[in-house]
């Protein structure tokens, strides 16, 4: 009966905070702010996101919110009541979280520091192409793209770009066409939309190949993740090569697929 009457308070309490709107920072309470909000990396996995923060005393707060928002400012929206110093998200992008405590209809006083599943931005490489297949390797120490011969057998590429028969240009992951491009780490590509890859055991969304232009996810061999837009330049009449404009985000968290919407 006790747990029911809080669940009660807390849902009245919720509807008086929030009025109109569902943010946070719409809520005025007198609560301890929540402390040490954090990412759990190794709970975290593909689009579902752990979030842990330092518990506070139970005979001062009946449970938490877990605030979500899109960017560093702007209105919180809630994604999830917990009874503990823990709570998840299935996102369908990266975002920010925060929390705050609540004991009746009381709340914390703010926010908690907030934390975020962003990703991080490598630099664009612009790779003149001409009609041969260039590959590409993620440097992530370098912050960059590195571009290379995939017919070279020291050259472990984690994609290519090449024409088919046909005239098309394509994205291939790095052990395509082992025999003419020997040295490829074994990661794969798919050009699904929306901001989350696809997960490790879809045998439909991760290709053999896909087409080059817009943006596509690759999967690398040591389970991180990158989305890539793909763009080129108009091509030059007389050589017939253009260049290739990639840019890239690589998700930080091993096993987390989430990326920005705006590259």
């Amino acid at each position: 009966m006790k747990k029911v009457m809080s669940i009660l308070l807390l849902i009245t309490g919720f509807i008086v905070f929030t009025g109109c709107g569902d943010s946070a920072t719409e809520i005025v309470g007198t609560l301890a702010v929540v402390q040490d909000i954090a990412i759990d990396t190794l709970a975290s996995r593909g689009d579902t996101i752990v979030i842990t923060w330092t518990a506070m005393d139970t005979t001062l707060v009946d449970g938490y919110y877990l605030w979500t928002r899109q960017y560093i400012d702007g209105a919180w929206t809630l994604a999830a009541i917990c009874d503990e110093n823990a709570g998840s998200h299935i996102a369908n992008k990266s975002a920010f979280y925060s929390v705050m405590a609540f004991k009746g209809t009381n709340s914390s006083s703010a926010p908690g520091i907030s934390t975020n599943t962003k990703t991080e931005s490598l630099e664009d490489i612009r790779q003149m192409f001409q009609l041969q297949p260039v590959g590409f390797i993620v440097d992530l120490e370098g912050d960059s793209l590195i571009s290379g011969d995939p017919v070279s057998p020291v050259f472990a590429q984690q994609f290519v770009v090449a024409m088919d028969l046909t005239g098309g240009r394509y994205i291939y992951p790095g052990t395509a066409h082992s025999d003419i491009w020997p040295g490829g780490a074994g990661t794969k590509v798919s050009s699904r939309g929306g901001f989350v890859a696809p997960s490790p055991d879809d045998s439909i969304n991760w290709r053999d190949s896909i087409s080059y232009g817009g943006n596509f996810f690759l999967s690398l061999d040591n389970n991180y993740y990158c989305m890539i837009r793909g763009t080129n330049t108009l091509p030059d009449t007389v050589s017939m090569s253009d260049t290739l404009v990639l840019r890239t985000q690589v998700q930080p968290i091993r096993g987390v697929r989430v990326f920005n919407e705006v590259l």
